[in-house]
């Protein structure tokens, strides 16, 4: 966990997600890069920073464009400078291709650990049908994701991984990943199964086993009977005082996306702990 990215559209949230990733960033020994994601196509964007064009005569909307990128590179400079001299090297990039496009050309090209994103938890009619940033991280990029609501830094001396161990298939993959985020922050990892059985004993006996497999070592097992899961897992969290929840997800594709949102999805936005989501499906 070396290398932390925070998109940022210059608010105040993602200053607060710029915060979080910086405090983060101190006990893993990381490096955090903060990157705008400018509406041209990838691989225009020094064409458009130059504000040079083809041909002889250069176009009111490319001097318009050109001028608006200048003016974003130096709200990235100074944000970088406001957040220096934190122990923390902080890097600040623009980059083409919009959001979505953007941040899957960029993850794919450079070496990306984390992403941290702030979020409203709101939803408008638009992202309903194309998904809010933090929807579209979570179902698409396979890079673990932080999420939160709340400026304040909590310490994360504990973990609680939120798993549906009836329903869903885990892969190692995924819980390498688990296993390596929590061995780096020194964390205790709470993993819970909120359930409708009345098989305790059998549910904590496929939690260990679980948690042997995937090779951690500092770990709870608990598990809850509710018929609410996101609720039971925001009051377990916060009850024990979580820095973090940890939730896997994967990708809803076809007219399940307009359906049903992803459990990760909904809890992102009712929780305000921070949500920290890993793809399982990429």
């Amino acid at each position: 966990m070396k290398n932390i990215l925070v998109p940022t559209d210059f608010s105040s949230l993602s200053e607060h997600a710029l915060d979080f990733a910086i405090q983060l960033a101190k006990p893993l020994d990381a490096n955090v890069q903060v990157i705008h994601f400018e509406e041209i196509p990838l691989g225009d964007l020094s064409l458009h920073l130059s504000g040079e064009a083809g041909g002889s005569a250069v176009s009111d909307d490319s001097l318009f464009n050109a001028q608006l990128f200048r003016a974003n590179k130096q709200k990235l400079n100074t944000l970088r400078q406001a957040f220096e001299g934190n122990d923390v090297v902080v890097s600040a990039f623009q980059h083409g291709g919009g959001f979505l496009k953007g941040i899957q050309h960029y993850v794919k090209e450079n070496p990306v650990d984390m992403i941290v994103i702030g979020t409203t938890g709101e939803e408008s009619i638009q992202e309903f049908f194309s998904g809010n940033h933090t929807e579209q991280l979570i179902e698409h990029i396979g890079v673990p994701i932080i999420s939160l609501q709340d400026q304040q830094f909590h310490p994360i001396e504990d973990i609680v991984l939120g798993l549906d161990i009836e329903d869903e298939k885990y892969t190692t993959k995924a819980f390498e990943k688990i296993a390596s985020i929590c061995e780096a922050l020194g964390s205790t990892l709470h993993i819970i199964d909120v359930t409708r059985s009345k098989d305790d004993e059998k549910m904590m006996g496929t939690l260990n086993k679980i948690a042997k497999i995937a090779g951690l070592t500092n770990f709870l097992v608990d598990v809850i009977e509710d018929k609410d899961t996101k609720s039971a897992l925001l009051d377990y969290a916060e009850g024990t005082d979580a820095g973090l929840i940890m939730v896997l997800s994967e990708a809803k594709g076809g007219l399940n996306r307009f359906f049903q949102h992803s459990f990760a999805t909904q809890l992102t936005k009712k929780s305000h702990i921070p949500v920290l989501t890993i793809n399982k499906g990429i």
